[in-house]
């Protein structure tokens, strides 16, 4: 007669990962659940996946939002998500080096400092909310009004 397990030993055994099989896969997120993902790669294997040491979990995050794909691959992990698919450039470059953003609005944020350098000028804003224009000239055209709002504004 075959032996058998006790039941107990069957039931605290940990199955083994599901497998994505050779190589890199691409997958849409389905699902996240605390740190795991539900992915479905676009050949229809569904699986459990971690992210990957280097990914930012706000990439996954925007993937499964707007159903990017991801690409992940089988690790001692089991199935992982190591990046995102890219199919467009994050700006335009042309080839004199001019750098285009399009978008109706944008907005940027830092933390703590927020500068913008060109040449000599800097435009730096600071978490206090000072503004500070530095360079060698500064040339105001407007073709409307300037409207100065300030509790005390000095001039030399």
């Amino acid at each position: 007669m075959p032996k058998t397990k006790p039941a107990a030993k069957r039931a605290s055994a940990t199955p083994a990962p599901e497998r994505l099989g050779p190589g890199l896969s691409a997958a849409t997120i389905e699902v996240r659940a605390g740190d795991a993902f539900r992915i479905r790669t676009t050949g229809g294997v569904r699986a459990r996946a971690v992210l990957g040491d280097d990914v930012d979990p706000a990439l996954a995050d925007e993937c499964l939002r707007t159903g990017r794909l991801v690409i992940a691959c089988d690790t001692e992990r089991g199935p992982t998500i190591v990046g995102a698919l890219q199919t467009r450039a994050p700006a335009e470059r042309d080839d004199d080096g001019l750098v285009s953003l399009r978008a109706k609005d944008i907005k940027i944020r830092a933390d703590r400092t927020l500068a913008i350098e060109a040449g000599p000028f800097t435009l730096r804003v600071d978490r206090a909310g000072v503004a500070r224009l530095e360079g060698h000239r500064m040339v105001i055209d407007m073709s409307e009004i300037i409207r100065l709002l300030a509790a005390r504004v000095e001039l030399p």
